[in-house]
């Protein structure tokens, strides 16, 4: 995990392959969530 208030190792620099797969299941969550709204 990132730790966005302490100055260890890493500050907030989490690289893009990382960044890319957190908005890639935050998105799959979203569609997911709202298809099963949709269909209720």
């Amino acid at each position: 995990m990132v730790s966005f208030g302490n100055n260890r190792r890493r500050t907030c620099n989490m690289n893009t392959l990382e960044v890319l797969t957190l908005v890639l299941v935050i998105f799959a969550a979203l569609t997911y969530i709202e298809n099963h709204q949709k269909r209720k």
